[in-house]
């Protein structure tokens, strides 16, 4: 990627940020796949110190970490990583990846994902605002079992090793989630496109 922190400074311009003031975290959309034709979505997040991305893949998209500033430290594909101000990292199909921000400096980053994923779009700007109501434990994950499988479907996250036996599981808790009016109550509550 070859997006510069001022080129993101004014592309955030305008735009709504979606902060867990709980876990310190904040997320731009600054590009949507609705403004590229699908081809990409682009993310500007801040994480404070000690933020924890469980290991997770996708199979529908790839993801591209560039670092702008602060230490992030994890596993992608089997590989450590650590990354420093300027560097990045790229997450394809069904890596199983996961990461934490190390040191004490806020991490500061854009997500690349391409194509462009509206679910992961809209479930994690509902995350965010899901947290601020208390819907959400202090490590950011549902307190809810069908929301949270609803968030995990609907994004495309799903869960590697052992836990990858309760996927089949998790799809049922969507689609029932989705059946019975959940989805729509959480969409109508905590989403609206940016």
């Amino acid at each position: 990627m070859n997006w510069t922190v001022e080129q993101i400074t004014a592309l955030r311009e305008g735009r709504e940020t979606f902060r867990d003031t709980a876990q310190g975290t904040a997320l731009t959309w600054v590009r949507t796949g609705a403004e590229t034709d699908g081809e990409y979505s682009l993310m500007y997040a801040e994480y404070a110190p000690g933020i924890t991305v469980f290991p997770h893949f996708h199979t529908e998209y790839t993801e591209t970490l560039h670092l702008f500033e602060g230490t992030l430290e994890g596993r992608v594909a089997g590989q450590e990583v650590v990354l420093t101000d300027g560097e990045e990292t790229v997450v394809p199909p069904r890596a199983v990846h996961g990461w934490h921000s190390a040191g004490e400096r806020t991490l500061r980053f854009v997500l690349e994902v391409r194509p462009a994923h509206a679910g992961f779009e809209k479930w994690l700007v509902a995350l965010q605002r899901m947290a601020s109501d208390g819907l959400t434990h202090p490590d950011g994950r549902p307190k809810k079992l069908s929301h949270a499988a609803l968030i995990l479907v609907e994004s495309d996250i799903n869960l590697p090793g052992p836990g990858r036996a309760l996927m089949p599981v998790l799809r049922l808790l969507a689609r029932r989630a989705r059946r019975s009016g959940v989805a729509r109550q959480l969409e109508e509550r905590y989403w609206r496109a940016p």
